[in-house]
C-alpha cells in the first residue's frame, strides 16, 4: 500500500497522535551534571522553532526548528516534524550535529572517570594480550600480509586474504570505518598493488580459486544518497587477477532493486564446489542467515574451474539456516536448523539433495549448537546448554567420541586443532583468560593461564540468575558485581541488553567489564527473547508482532534487579547497540521511571521511515498494513511523550553509518529533547566518521564515564596512582 506525505499548518506537541490510542488491533492488543562549557547554537530557518532549554542546571541544547510534515499509513496520520535532519549531506544538518556534539563532549570527557578508565583498561588489556605460556613453539610470526601505515589518514585494513600459491593478497580498504570497502589486489615478491580496483563489497570476503588466478565476491550497488536502506541487488562474480572489475563474469544474480537480499558465496575446502546463500532475516556467525535458499555450482577440476558450470538449487524455498561444513566425494555435510530450530548436521549426496534423502549426523538436542567445526576428520560441536557453553566432539559417522569438561561462566572463543587428536580451546573462564588443550580419544585435559590477573581473583563472582517475564517464562540473566555484596538496593547497576537477530548471551567478560566491577558496578545482561539462546523458537518469540516481549523481558530484569535490592531505579542504567539501541530507546518510552541512565549507542529509532531491507522478516515494514499497527506501537521516535522525566540520555551516531543511518539518532534526540520535563541531560555524540561499528576505546570509555557520572560514581582512591 502506497505511503503519501501531506503538509498540514504548525501544530503543538500535544496533539501528536498517541499510537496508544490508535483504533488499530496493537492498541487492543550516566548524579550531578558537571560544570562544562555550555553552547548554544541557533539554527537560521523562517520554520517555528521548539528547541527546549533545559533548566539552569542542565546543558543549552542547539534550537531545533520543526516542519509542517505528516505521512498517511494506511489511513493514519503521523507527524514528522524533524524530517528534515534525514538530509544528512545538508550543511545546516551537519551544523546541528556538530552543535549537538559541542554539548555532550564536555559532559563526557571533562570528568575523572573517564581518563582513569582508559588507563586501566589499556594496563588490563596488556595482559590479555600476552599470549599463554605453552609447551608447543610459537606460531611463525609473520609480518602482516598489507603494512596499514602506507595508507592515508582515515583509511584502515579490515581484513586480507592470501591466495593459495602464496603469490597475492586480496585487501579490503576501510575509510572512515565505512563498511563498503575498496578491495585491492597486492603482488607479495614486491609489494606492488596490481591496477585493479575492486568496489561494491559489503560484508563479502573472496574466496580464491585453487589455481590462484581469481576469486568469487559479492558485489551489491550502495543506495544513492536519501534511499532509506542498506543495500540493493546483490551479485555473486568472479574476477580474474590484472583485469578490470567492469570485466568480471556474474555467477549469480538477484534482480537489480531488490533491498531484501544478501549473497554470501564460499568454497569447498578441495576448491570443487562454490556454495551460494540468497538469505534474508537475522545472519548468525558460523550458519548464516536464518532464511536462506542455498545453490551449488560444481567447478569440476579445482585448477582449471568451470566458471560457466550450471548453478544448482538445493533448497526451493528459502525456508532454513544453510552451512556446508564439509564434502566427501559427491556428499556434502551440512549445518541448519530445517526441521531442527536447535540446528543440526546432515549428510546428503549432491545428486540427490532432496530433504527426503537428508540422514543425520549430529542430530538436533536439547542443547542449541552454536557453531560447528570440520577438525582432524571430526566434527566438534561447541553447543549452548542454558546458555552455557560446552563442547562434543564426534566421528564423521556421528558417533560421539567424548563430551569435553568446560567450566560454568565460560565463554568459548576459538577451537583449533593442536597436536595429534589434540584440540586447542580459546576462552574466557569467568574474567580470566584461558588456553585449555584436550586430548580427545585420551580424555587429558591441560589447563593454561595465561598470565596472572592484574586483580585478585577472587574479587569478584559471576552467576547465573532466571526471572519471570511479564507472561511469566522463565528468562536467564548473567550477574557480575563484588564478591560478597550486600543486598541492600544502593549499588549502580547496568543491563547491557539486544535481543534480536538470533544473537547469543555469553559470561560477562572483557578489560572494561573488569573496570566497571573495579568501580563497584554491578553488571547484568539478560538472554532476552530475540536472541537465539534457545534456538529459532526463542530468536522468533522477540520478531515481528511479538517484538514487545523482548522490551517486556528487558523491564522484568530491571524490576527483578530492584526487587532482589541490588539496585534501585535511582541507580540502574541501561545500555545498548545497534538493536541493542532500538531496545533501549523503546523501553525508556514504556518506562522512564524504571532507570536513571540510558545508553543507546547507533540506534534504529525509527520504523516507519527506514527499510529494513534483508531484516524485513525479522522486524516488518510499514508498507503492510497488517505490519504497520505493532511498528508504530513501540517505534522510539515516535512515543516519546511530552513533558516527562526522562533518564539522562546518551545517543551516539556516526553521519557514515550504513546500517543504523545517523538520521534515526539526530531525530530521536531531538525528539526526546524537547520532551524531556527534567534536568537530566539528553545528549548526542555524532561523530564525523567512524561507521556503524565506532571506535571501541572512546565508546566503551564516553558510556563508562557518562553511567558513572550521573549515577554519582567516583574512582576510588585506592584505585587511583
Amino acid at each position: 500500500m502506497k505511503v503519501d506525505s501531506v503538509r498540514v499548518v504548525p501544530y503543538a506537541d500535544e496533539s501528536y497522535p498517541s499510537p496508544t490510542r490508535m483504533r488499530t488491533p496493537a492498541s487492543k492488543a550516566m548524579a550531578r551534571l558537571l560544570q562544562t562549557a555550555i553552547i548554544l547554537v541557533v539554527m537560521g530557518s523562517s520554520a517555528a522553532c521548539s528547541g527546549r532549554e533545559a533548566s539552569s542546571a542542565g546543558p543549552r541544547y542547539p534550537a531545533t526548528r520543526k516542519v509542517d510534515v505528516v505521512d498517511d499509513y494506511h489511513g493514519t496520520k503521523v507527524p514528522d516534524p524533524y524530517r528534515w535532519l534525514e538530509d544528512l549531506d545538508s550543511q545546516e544538518v551537519r551544523d546541528w550535529s556538530a552543535a549537538q556534539s559541542d554539548v555532550a563532549l564536555p559532559l563526557l570527557r571533562e570528568n575523572d572517570v573517564r581518563p582513569w578508565v582508559l588507563a586501566r583498561v589499556a594496563e588490563l588489556r596488556a595482559f590479555w594480550k600476552e599470549p599463554a605460556e605453552s609447551s608447543e613453539p610459537a606460531e611463525s610470526s609473520e609480518p602482516p600480509l598489507i603494512d596499514e601505515r602506507s595508507l592515508p589518514t582515515g583509511q584502515s585494513i579490515s581484513d586480507a586474504w592470501r591466495s593459495p600459491d602464496r603469490k597475492h593478497a586480496a585487501y579490503a580498504v576501510s575509510t572512515d570505518g565505512s563498511e563498503w570497502v575498496e578491495t585491492r589486489i597486492r603482488r607479495l615478491s614486491n609489494g606492488t598493488d596490481l591496477d585493479e580496483r575492486l568496489d561494491g563489497l559489503l560484508w563479502s570476503a573472496p574466496s580464491w580459486t585453487k589455481d590462484s588466478r581469481g576469486f568469487f565476491y559479492v558485489r551489491s550497488v550502495k543506495p544513492a544518497l536519501g534511499e532509506r536502506t542498506a543495500l540493493k541487488g546483490p551479485i555473486v562474480y568472479y574476477h580474474h587477477l590484472g583485469t578490470p572489475q567492469a570485466s568480471d563474469v556474474a555467477i549469480f544474480r538477484t534482480a537489480p532493486d531488490a533491498t531484501d537480499l544478501v549473497l554470501e558465496q564460499e568454497l569447498s575446502a578441495n576448491g570443487r564446489f562454490l556454495f551460494i546463500y540468497e538469505g534474508n532475516g537475522a545472519h548468525v556467525e558460523g550458519i548464516g542467515w536464518l532464511l536462506s535458499r542455498m545453490y551449488v555450482v560444481d567447478l569440476g577440476n579445482p585448477l582449471r574451474p568451470a566458471l560457466a558450470a550450471t548453478v544448482v538449487p538445493l533448497t526451493s524455498e528459502r525456508d532454513g539456516a544453510y552451512r556446508v561444513i564439509a564434502t566427501k566425494g559427491d556428499s556434502l555435510y551440512l549445518f541448519t536448523d530445517r526441521g531442527a530450530p536447535r540446528r543440526r548436521l546432515v549428510v546428503f549426496d549432491i545428486r540427490n539433495p532432496a530433504v527426503g534423502q537428508w540422514r543425520d549426523v549430529v542430530p538436533q538436542t536439547d542443547d542449541v549448537i552454536d557453531q560447528l567445526y570440520d577438525i582432524g576428520g571430526r566434527f566438534v560441536v561447541l553447543f549452548m546448554r542454558n546458555v552455557q557453553h560446552g563442547i562434543r566432539v564426534h566421528e564423521r559417522n556421528g558417533g560421539l567420541v567424548r563430551e569435553l569438561p568446560v567450566p560454568p561462566m565460560t565463554a568459548v572463543g576459538s577451537i583449533r586443532a593442536g597436536a595429534a587428536n589434540e584440540l586447542v580451546v580459546e576462552a574466557r573462564e569467568g574474567l580470566a583468560p584461558t588456553r585449555t588443550r584436550y586430548n580427545v580419544v585420551t580424555g587429558r585435559t591441560t589447563v593454561e593461564r595465561g598470565v596472572k590477573l592484574p586483580f585478585p581473583s577472587d574479587a569478584f563472582e559471576m552467576k547465573q540468575v532466571w526471572y519471570p517475564s511479564k507472561d511469566g517464562v522463565r528468562v536467564p540473566m548473567f550477574l557480575a558485581h563484588r564478591r560478597g555484596l550486600v543486598l541492600d538496593g544502593s549499588h549502580p547497576t547496568l543491563i547491557q541488553g539486544y535481543g534480536a537477530s538470533s544473537q547469543l548471551t555469553v559470561p560477562i567478560s572483557g578489560e572494561w567489564a573488569v573496570a566497571s566491577l573495579e568501580l563497584g558496578f554491578v553488571i547484568a545482561v539478560p538472554a532476552l527473547r530475540g536472541g537465539g539462546e534457545f534456538g529459532r523458537t526463542w530468536y522468533e518469540a522477540g520478531t515481528l508482532e511479538r517484538k514487545q516481549t523482548s522490551f517486556d523481558d528487558y523491564i522484568a530484569a530491571a524490576e527483578y534487579l530492584i526487587r532482589e535490592k541490588y539496585t534501585s531505579a535511582e541507580k540502574l542504567a541501561i545500555a545498548g547497540w545497534s538493536n541493542g539501541g532500538l531496545l533501549v530507546t523503546a523501553v525508556i518510552n514504556q518506562r522512564p521511571d524504571l532507570f536513571r541512565v540510558a545508553i543507546a549507542g547507533v540506534p534504529q529509532t525509527d520504523n516507519l521511515r527506514y527499510d529494513r531491507g534483508r531484516h524485513i522478516t525479522q522486524f516488518g515494514t510499514p508498507t503492510n498494513p497488517v505490519h504497520f499497527p505493532f511498528l508504530y506501537a513501540y517505534s522510539p521516535v515516535h512515543n516519546v511523550k511530552p513533558r516527562t522525566c526522562y533518564p539522562s540520555t546518551l545517543i551516539t551516531t556516526a553521519m557514515n553509518d550504513e546500517r543504523a543511518p545517523a538520521w534515526m539518532a539526530l531525530k530521536h534526540t531531538a525528539t526526546l529533547q524537547a520532551a524531556q520535563s527534567c534536568d537530566r541531560p539528553v545528549i548526542l555524540r555524532a561523530d564525523t566518521a567512524g561507521g556503524h561499528g565506532g571506535n571501541e576505546s572512546d565508546d566503551a570509555a564516553d558510556f563508562t564515564a557518562f553511567v558513572a557520572t550521573q549515577l554519582g560514581v567516583k574512582v576510588p582512591n585506592a584505585l587511583r596512582k
